[in-house]
């Protein structure tokens, strides 16, 4: 067991056990552990992967978790990311909440003053919304209240008597919801969707899951070993990116060629498994990079600024949110990766 109960300027804690922050933390913090309790005050951002995650304390600032478990019963100070298999919100979030999990659950005591947007298993919402409510869900259960518009896509979507909606409710389902009139405070519309055993929302919600923590992970392991390499590449994407994504595109094109020849020979192959594997981790990390820019230019574009942690989180959501829409967003995804894929060959060359 590890304790954290003193000031820092920037704290890393890795434990494979479980990991407690105590007392006052005045910057941010960065932790990992099978369970990590935060039952202290943080006045910067909290990033946290593991297990278990737990916030009993205050965070002042943002709170970025990719976890099996998530309980969130102090209170967040401004926004919240989080890819979890469950979450469960009791406390207070100030700001937005973005959610990838198996299940989410907005107890009766749980209040999140900005914006929800969720993709979920199974969606509860017992507690307050204080402004809109986007979630996509193969079941949707809302007991409590939403300050804003709710826009809802679930094979399955209750609404209690007891709920209120303040703005608009848009949904679509498999089916017409009964909604006890007065629940809707503005105009209300239905799309009849259909819904198969296989495949939708569901196994949408888990894959985009699994990608987005497994490439949370991969930038956490790669900006605490090369800060400052990732940091640089992330800065020119802006600069000559259409001659980084034509580098990038010729880069893949003769890798896959030449390890395409190596394998024809016997003797080639160890080379070929080299080069591939090369080239996979060289996607990742271009992912990454990509990310990196993408979430500090739209966090600056709202006024804010953060860690280079926060911004490759917040933008690998969004790069992964863009990916899904159709056609543009695979289109999207092909040139956030051959831009940093050029430029991180154009830097290995000079």
């Amino acid at each position: 067991m590890a304790f954290i109960n003193t000031a820092a300027a920037f704290t890393i804690v890795e434990s494979g056990d479980t990991v407690v922050i105590d007392g006052i933390i005045d910057d941010d913090v960065i932790v990992t552990g099978a369970k990590v309790i935060i039952e202290g005050i943080v006045r910067g951002d909290v990033i946290a992967a593991g297990g278990t995650i737990q916030v009993k304390g205050t965070i002042e600032e943002d709170l970025i978790v990719a976890a099996g478990n998530v309980i969130i019963s102090g209170t967040v100070g401004d926004d919240v990311r989080i890819a979890a298999g469950t979450l469960t919100i009791e406390g207070g979030v100030q700001d937005d909440v973005i959610a990838f999990a198996g299940e989410t659950v907005l107890s009766d005591s749980g209040n999140i003053s900005g914006d929800l947007l969720v993709t979920t298993g199974k969606l509860t919402i017992a507690g307050n919304v204080g402004e809109d409510l986007t979630g996509s869900a193969k079941e949707i259960d809302i007991e409590g209240s939403v300050g804003g518009n709710a826009n809802l896509n679930a094979e399955k979507i209750t609404i209690s008597p007891k709920a209120s909606i303040a703005g608009n409710l848009e949904y679509r389902s498999s089916s017409e919801v009964n909604i006890k009139e007065g629940t809707v405070g503005k105009e209300l519309h239905y799309y009849q969707t259909d819904y198969h055993e296989n495949g939708g929302i569901a196994s949408s919600m888990i894959r985009g899951l699994i990608s987005y923590l497994a490439l949370v992970l991969i930038g956490l392991i790669g900006l605490a070993m090369w800060p400052n390499y990732l940091e640089d590449i992330a800065a020119k994407t802006s600069e000559s990116s259409g001659k980084a994504f034509l580098t990038g595109l010729l880069v893949i094109i003769v890798s896959i060629m030449i390890t395409l020849l190596l394998f024809v020979t016997l003797i080639g192959i160890p080379l070929g498994l080299i080069l591939m594997i090369t080239l996979l981790i060289m996607l990742y990390v271009a992912r990454i990079i990509a990310s990196i820019w993408i979430g500090r230019y739209l966090l600056l574009k709202m006024g804010k600024t953060s860690t280079t942690m926060n911004e490759m989180a917040f933008g690998l959501l969004v790069l992964l949110l863009v990916s899904a829409i159709p056609i543009i967003g695979g289109l999207v995804y092909i040139v956030a990766t051959l831009i940093p894929v050029g430029n991180i060959y154009m830097k290995a060359r000079n």
